[in-house]
């Protein structure tokens, strides 16, 4: 071989190793710039507390989530209702401690299989999850699939890696996971009188509690009617205990055609609770009113968890209807 030609593969060699390399370098290579256990989002940990709004979409349904001037959460998607402060924080602070555990598939053919196939999901588990700023800058979007034992799979938007992470998040597509559902929890001791009239006037009744405020006795019974115990209608007490609702919807947009019942509580401290339960869909609804005044006073008990009880209009579970559905005979010994 000639100088000349050794010379020239020399050159040609060493030309196209230079261009490997180059080209080595250009390729978007996760292996080399994102380490196992480096944080996928870290730096929205500085930004939690400008968050301002967070979307959470599964091609069948969007849930908005906002954050008003008194840094608490309403649920846009839902007519602006209050959603748990508590949950909403929790979520963010889960998606500022996810690191990166695994690389998974780059084939969009594969992704279905760890539900990150958004938007072509048709069945709602693949989630796409975007979050903005008080300054409407949207700071994270990523797409959320499957959960696994210790982490999830993720795909951030524009990138067609996706990985398996270390660390949990929920980030549910269902309303009633956000959403405040407790109304109002009256305790039995502060309880003083309740009014039940349902449509049968004949099965209405009303409940006064002893000197002792230990019972509720029934009012106006005849020598003949006599109560099964004196503990018979304590449970009546407890309507309003911890009560939560199975859906929400503004008052205007559902009439209350037909009334079943109406159940009223009178409270030691003055307090009124009057409320209205009817039918509509098979299901059972119940509007609560309170006034200015008692309002005032359940909320400085911590009592009421509602803001504008008078606009809502909440689905009561089975159980909670059992208890207002009681009819006077139910508490009486039979004839």
């Amino acid at each position: 071989m000639s100088n000349r030609n050794f010379t020239y593969l020399i050159f040609t060699t060493i030309t196209l190793f230079a261009l490997a390399f180059i080209s080595y370098l250009i390729q978007p290579r996760y292996e080399t710039f994102i380490k196992k256990g480096e944080l996928i989002f870290k730096e929205t940990q500085k930004q939690l507390n400008n968050i301002k709004e967070i979307n959470i979409d599964n091609s069948k349904k969007k849930i908005t989530i906002l954050k008003n001037e008194d840094n608490n959460w309403y649920m846009s998607s839902k007519s602006s209702y209050k959603a748990k402060n508590e949950t909403v924080r929790k979520n963010l602070i889960q998606i500022t401690e996810l690191r990166f555990f695994e690389k998974k598939t780059e084939q969009e053919s594969l992704y279905s299989r760890l539900d990150l196939d958004y938007p072509k999901n048709d069945d709602g588990d693949s989630k796409l999850i975007t979050i903005f700023d008080d300054s409407s800058e949207k700071i994270i979007e990523f797409v959320l699939g499957k959960k696994k034992k210790n982490g999830v799979y993720i795909k951030k938007i524009n990138d067609k890696t996706t990985w398996l992470t270390s660390g949990g998040l929920e980030m549910s597509s269902v309303e009633q996971d956000w959403l405040e559902t407790k109304i109002l929890d009256i305790n039995y001791e502060n309880v003083k009188k309740i009014t039940i009239n349902h449509s049968n006037k004949n099965e209405s009744f009303s409940l006064t509690k002893d000197d002792k405020n230990e019972n509720l006795l029934i009012d106006g019974l005849t020598k003949e009617q006599l109560p099964k115990s004196d503990l018979i209608a304590n449970f009546l007490g407890y309507f309003f205990t911890n009560l939560i609702f199975e859906d929400v919807f503004e008052r205007k947009n559902i009439i209350d055609k037909e009334v079943i019942t109406k159940i009223n509580f009178e409270l030691f401290n003055g307090s009124n609770i009057y409320s209205t339960i009817f039918k509509k869909d098979k299901n059972k609804w119940i509007n609560i009113s309170i006034d200015d005044q008692s309002a005032l006073k359940l909320e400085k008990n911590k009592d009421i968890f509602v803001d504008n009880i008078k606009n809502w209009t909440y689905k009561l579970s089975s159980t909670k209807y059992n208890v207002a559905d009681t009819k006077l005979k139910d508490l009486l010994v039979e004839d």
